[in-house]
């Protein structure tokens, strides 16, 4: 190391600090392990090489590189380590492709940030957003005009109209629900419903949503619009979208009918913890997840860790939900990497996965969610006529919210007040990790209730970045649901410019962690 240039030096001690944290996942791009060390790009190279030489990293077989098994045991002190600085983590590449910038250009184009139909900015801008040379930009563009995800234009590159946009082509999303067509999936899930219905009218195709029940030990398929069953066979469907929010419904059952179709099936796992069954392994099907992937809770921990918290805690009332324990997990995998063992402590209800769980408890009625319904039904009927006639929908949306959502937030935020008073107990916890915005904002309500002052008292973050996230000023992690969905369209509408590899893994893209002022 004596004869080695400071920089150097640097780069190779950010590289040795980001080892406790990162694991062995493959290593991001040279350029962006530059900017994150603040090295220029030959400097942080030369760094790799000398670490690659000294045995400390190694490549795998796709040329990927990643800390040897050795690097991992030896003791660092990682207490400064610069995890705040850390990168984006790059879930979708496609393998043998050398040059970063273009496998970044094709990420960017294959989940939505630039759009179909559209002029590409100006290679002027493009060399500024990437920082790369016009000569490696233009490379990186020829390269997927050759694949066509690309086509030159008079006046530059633009992205091709997928295939299929028509009217006279569908694509059918299918969840659970009842005969009634009405669709069983939290405020959350709902999102991906909305964003996949407006960029399906961008697209100019259409969208039919099916719901599916079962009915005398049979499976049935119900159109959300028409309430009439639903044929999956009609020769106008391009693809199905199956989106699994709920493992209580035998998606394998569902995925065994779609699969004996023979077209393509893009199938979102919003629960995590699905095994992928022996009938979906095909050609024809791809997983894709969001939600459910590992990689927020490791953002949110090295967010925290940079922040500079040592002690926090995990808060959940819907911890019978799998993704709700894995973001635990991982989390506290995190933190024992960096050397604090037993830094985060779960406070959790294992006995609930849904609001809707707290309010089956609450009604102390049969354990049949339909049965809610039915009790909503009439009491609408009998006891609130009045709301509905004076004000039509409105009405209806205020006597919904009143019944639905207040109601569950008052039974969990009764069942998690024990949970909060166990966690304010503990003075060395810095923060509270929630595990989505919902439960986030109950537990912000409750701080208020007790003069407790978020962040100057607690830290507070959480998941999914919906409008409670923007009303509380919660600093949460965003799935990125616009890009989930426009990469499942690409793959239904465009299968030949998608390139992901195993038909037997999840894909998963990267999403942003909103930093407001809760943090």
């Amino acid at each position: 190391m004596e004869k080695q240039k400071p920089g150097i030096k640097r780069a190779c001690e950010y590289l040795n600090k980001l080892k406790q944290v990162h694991g062995t996942s493959p290593l991001p791009p040279i350029r962006t392990l530059a900017q994150s060390a603040e090295v220029s790009f030959v400097t942080m190279w030369k760094a790799l090489r000398f670490l690659q030489n000294s045995g400390s990293i190694v490549s795998d077989s796709k040329g990927y590189r990643k800390y040897s098994a050795e690097a991992q045991n030896t003791k660092e002190n990682c207490s400064d380590t610069p995890t705040n600085h850390l990168y984006k983590p790059v879930v979708l590449s496609r393998a043998g492709l050398k040059n970063h910038v273009t496998d970044k250009l094709y990420r960017d184009i294959m989940t939505g940030r630039f759009s179909v139909s559209d002029k590409l900015p100006s290679c002027k801008e493009l060399q500024q957003f990437y920082k790369v040379s016009f000569a490696t930009l233009k490379k990186s563009l020829d390269t997927l005009v050759e694949e066509q995800i690309l086509e030159r234009s008079a006046s530059g590159y633009q992205i091709p109209s997928l295939p299929g946009s028509t009217s006279y082509a569908r694509i059918v999303v299918i969840g659970c629900g009842w005969e009634d067509g009405k669709i069983w999936v939290d405020h959350q899930d709902k999102s991906y419903f909305r964003t996949l219905e407006s960029e399906c009218i961008r697209m100019n195709v259409q969208l039919d949503v099916v719901v599916h029940y079962r009915c005398n030990d049979r499976l049935r398929f119900v159109h959300t619009a028409s309430r009439k069953d639903y044929d999956l066979s009609d020769r106008s469907i391009l693809g199905y979208i199956f989106i699994v929010a709920n493992i209580d419904s035998a998606p394998e059952e569902v995925l065994e009918k779609l699969a004996g179709l023979k077209r393509d099936i893009a199938v979102l796992d919003v629960v995590g913890g699905w095994k992928i069954p022996k009938c979906a392994r095909n050609r024809y099907i791809r997983f894709f997840t969001a939600t459910a992937s590992e990689q927020p809770a490791k953002r949110v921990a090295q967010y925290l860790l940079g922040k500079g918290h040592r002690q926090i805690a995990f808060i959940s009332p819907f911890h019978k939900a799998l993704w709700s324990q894995r973001r635990f997990e991982t989390i506290s995998e995190v933190f024992n990497r960096a050397g604090i063992n037993g830094g985060v402590i779960p406070f959790v209800q294992n006995k609930y996965a849904y609001q809707w769980d707290y309010l089956k408890n609450a009604v102390n009625q049969e354990n049949d969610l339909r049965s809610l319904f039915d009790q909503y039904t009439r009491w609408e009927k009998e006891a609130h006529g009045a709301i509905f006639k004076r004000f039509g929908n409105f009405g209806y949306n205020i006597v919904k919210y009143i019944t639905e959502w207040n109601c569950a937030s008052g039974e969990i935020y009764e069942k998690m007040e024990p949970l909060f008073e166990k966690a304010l107990q503990n003075k060395s916890i810095t923060a509270w990790v929630m595990a989505n915005d919902f439960s986030a904002a109950i537990a912000i309500d409750y701080l208020k209730g007790h003069s407790l002052r978020v962040p100057e008292d607690i830290s507070v973050i959480s998941f999914d970045n919906t409008l409670d996230a923007m009303e509380y000023q919660l600093t949460s992690y965003d799935f990125n649901n616009q890009g989930i969905i426009t990469l499942i369209l690409r793959f239904i509408l465009s299968p030949h410019t998608f390139k992901s590899g195993s038909e037997n893994k999840f894909i998963e893209i990267d999403g942003n962690l909103v930093i407001r002022r809760s943090c």
